[in-house]
């Protein structure tokens, strides 16, 4: 992929379009385009061959909009990450293939309020906070939670569409688990050092 970017750099620079000076710049611009993309691409290529897009779809649209403010377990390297998210994406779809069964949803989805509410956000390697965005992060967590709980409530109150709340479901308690899996790979990094 790296002789891709490269690539496209020296089309751009001989056009005139970028500077030499901030080729570093859009090089990176490019190159974590082209792994969303293909993160992208394969989720949806999972979904499609599970025959879960809408769930995963709903489930997902939860997970990252929490995740992208609460944090949580990261992987080191490029293919340590593609790899992980997508077996994040098949366990996702299996437990959206998973009967419905309200009281484990409830429960799971109280736990794992409130682990992201006692850690969120965490910082990682890729992503230090200074306070104010600490405040700030942590305020939008919250919000989120609270929208996704109303929307879960209503669902199952109305008693209707409940498999939109149980996919729902499972977005926050993978938010949940994958924000306690990143504290614990903290702490045992901090123990190591």
């Amino acid at each position: 992929m790296d002789w891709i970017i490269r690539e496209l750099l020296i089309q751009l620079e001989k056009r005139h379009i970028v500077n030499k000076e901030d080729l570093e710049i859009y090089g990176f611009g490019l190159e974590c385009t082209i792994l969303k993309f293909l993160h992208l691409l394969s989720y949806l290529f999972i979904g499609i061959c599970m025959g879960e897009i809408l769930s995963l779809a709903v489930s997902g649209s939860v997970l990252i909009l929490l995740r992208q403010k609460a944090g949580g377990i990261h992987a080191g390297t490029r293919l340590g990450c593609y790899i992980y998210s997508c077996t994040i994406v098949i366990l996702l779809c299996l437990l959206n293939k998973a009967p419905f069964i309200p009281i484990y949803s409830i429960i799971g989805v109280i736990v794992a309020d409130l682990l992201i509410i006692l850690f969120a956000p965490l910082e990682n390697e890729n992503r230090e906070l200074d306070a104010d965005e600490k405040k700030v992060f942590r305020k939008q967590v919250i919000g989120y939670l609270i929208v996704v709980n109303m929307i879960i409530a209503i669902f199952l109150v109305v008693n209707k569409y409940l498999f939109v709340a149980y996919w729902m479901c499972n977005g926050l308690i993978f938010t949940g688990t994958l924000l306690v899996l990143g504290v614990v790979k903290q702490a045992k990094n901090s123990n190591c050092k």
